[in-house]
């Protein structure tokens, strides 16, 4: 029989953690969990607690942590408050399936469902968003109930778990045993499925393989670029998932999404075999569930994926394979398949048609947003990682910043505002050697602009460029698409962006100019904690297809021709 020993439940919650091989928490502290504080006090020099300043940056720093590492981001907060400023980590961890916990203080036992003092009931409140949802009330069964919590946040489809932790029970002795760390289950595909798969690849005459966002490795990118090389397969990037494929390899030709280019709408729709590989088939990625006939797909679909649920949920493949993205990756990696003697070859064309996109055109203003991430591109090392949330801004960082290694961007599916800084700073405090930078739209910026105090507690040195238009662009891109010359609720009153970094004790920088940004970004790498650039834009810079007036003048036409 195990050895056990009585503790209390916060120290069987962080024992639990350590031994799992988590050496960081984000949080903002509550009375709610003050044993498990505790805990990570006695343990401290094997656990880092990073204090925020707002749970939701705690939330979306812990989503990043799982992104970044592939084991669970940690994050605690209280109850009701903290709670609900915390969903919006949980929801960006579901839709980037991470894996992620959100631990939430909760009232003691005796007092639920009696209203107490900001009481909320967690597990009917997260059940929507998270894997799974549970308040333990019972100390005795944490070992169980945790281990399990771990299992399901790793394993099949990555996600967040959350737990609610009622503050008495974080108090109360239990036996606890040695703890046994987890390791994730994980599917593979069977060889039949793989010959099936080839037999497709040999039938096919314009193949085209997509690539989603789960349980990749940096040995799996390699295999999966490879395998496309050696059988002239087209590689896409899904929506923001451009990392999982090194950018300049010769079968790489674009993304798919919000913004995409029309040659590479040609491309899908013009195929005759779809190989999606860890991609969810969502509304961002199928245009809306117009790009593909419902259930059947004209296309040959073969669809590999982690979680079983995704295989099947909207469109019907003619090859599911549930399969952990390395471990496909693996299964191929050796294979070479017959292609088609009819194959058309446009590859090639296809890449160069991906070259001249990404090639910076004219813009409005002072400032070549085009211009400035071109150049940026071309400084940054291959380990930089690149963060941004949501916002106008995001199509020219996602168009012309280039990705090279696995874990180099750090950007929300569900393109939700207010991710990007929090995000470059938990890379920050992870990868203190990398360059960790945060795109962020004026709007998106000061919804967790706060947390540049956390980045200086902590020694970080992430960069923050904001890109200033004084307006919410995206909002007022689809008012004047819909309603033109009708915009309201889209203007911002700012602060002095570079003030206000400078308050906090940051480096702050202002840019007028296209030429002035190398020499600035040049100093702010070269100081020590965080650096701000506003790079100060106009407001028909909004698109890098056309400018506010251009939409505004089209969207007039198309409603007098109706």
């Amino acid at each position: 029989m195990p050895e056990t020993m009585q503790k209390s439940g916060g120290q069987v919650i962080v024992d639990h953690l350590i031994a799992n091989g988590i050496d960081r928490i984000f949080s903002v502290p509550g009375e709610s969990f003050l044993g498990a504080m505790d805990a990570l006090y006695e343990r401290g020099n094997e656990i880092q607690f990073i204090n925020c300043r707002q749970e939701g940056g705690a939330a979306f720093m812990a989503a990043a942590y799982g992104k970044l590492t592939g084991k669970p981001g940690i994050c605690f907060v209280t109850r009701g408050p903290g709670a609900t400023n915390a969903s919006i980590g949980v929801h960006v961890a579901k839709q980037d399936s991470v894996p992620m916990i959100l631990f939430v203080g909760q009232v003691s036992v005796n007092s639920i469902q009696r209203e107490a003092f900001q009481e909320i009931d967690i597990p009917a409140m997260f059940k929507p968003l998270a894997k799974w949802a549970i308040q333990i009330d019972d100390a005795e069964r944490l070992p169980e109930l945790l281990s399990r919590a771990i299992k399901i946040a790793t394993s099949g489809k990555p996600g967040p778990v959350v737990i609610s932790i009622p503050e008495d029970m974080q108090n109360q002795l239990a036996n606890a045993p040695a703890v046994v760390p987890n390791v994730p289950i994980v599917s593979s595909p069977s060889p039949d499925q793989i010959d099936r798969l080839g037999v497709l690849i040999g039938q096919a005459e314009q193949p085209v393989m997509v690539l989603g966002a789960s349980t990749w490795t940096s040995e799996a990118c390699d295999q999966i670029a490879d395998f496309a090389k050696r059988h002239d397969i087209p590689v896409v990037a899904g929506f923001r998932c451009q990392d999982k494929i090194n950018n300049d390899h010769p079968n790489y030709v674009g993304t798919i999404g919000a913004g995409t280019p029309p040659y590479i709408t040609d491309l899908i729709n013009g195929s005759d075999l779809l190989i999606c590989l860890s991609l969810e088939l969502s509304e961002i990625v199928t245009q809306g569930f117009t790009q593909f006939t419902y259930p059947k797909m004209q296309q040959t679909l073969v669809h590999i994926h982690p979680g079983e649920e995704e295989l099947g949920r909207i469109y019907q493949p003619n090859l599911a394979i549930q399969s952990g993205t390395a471990e496909f990756a693996a299964s191929v990696a050796d294979r070479t398949f017959d292609v088609n003697s009819k194959r058309t070859a446009n590859t090639k064309q296809l890449r160069e048609q991906f070259e001249a996109f990404v090639t910076p055109s004219t813009c409005p203003g002072d400032v070549h947003i085009g211009e400035v991430l071109a150049w940026l591109d071309k400084r940054l090392p291959n380990d930089a990682i690149v963060s941004c949330g949501a916002g106008n801004y995001t199509h020219w960082v996602l168009r012309f910043i280039q990705h090279r290694n696995l874990g180099t961007q750090l950007a929300p599916l569900g393109a939700v505002m207010g991710y990007g800084v929090p995000a470059a700073i938990s890379a920050s405090i992870q990868f203190p050697d990398r360059i960790a930078i945060a795109f962020a739209g004026d709007g998106c910026f000061l919804m967790n602009a706060q947390e540049i105090a956390t980045a200086k507690m902590y020694g970080a040195s992430p960069i923050f460029i904001i890109i200033n238009n004084g307006i919410y662009g995206a909002i007022r891109m689809h008012q004047e698409r819909a309603f033109p010359t009708r915009s309201i609720g889209t203007n911002l009153e700012n602060p002095d962006f570079v003030a206000y970094a400078e308050s906090f004790g940051a480096n702050a920088y202002r840019v007028a100019k296209t030429a002035e940004f190398a020499d600035v970004f040049e100093e702010a790498v070269a100081k020590p904690g965080p650096s701000l650039i506003e790079l100060v834009v106009s407001e028909e810079a909004i698109s890098p297809a056309f400018t506010l007036t251009e939409l505004i003048e089209r969207s007039l036409k198309e409603q007098a021709e109706k």
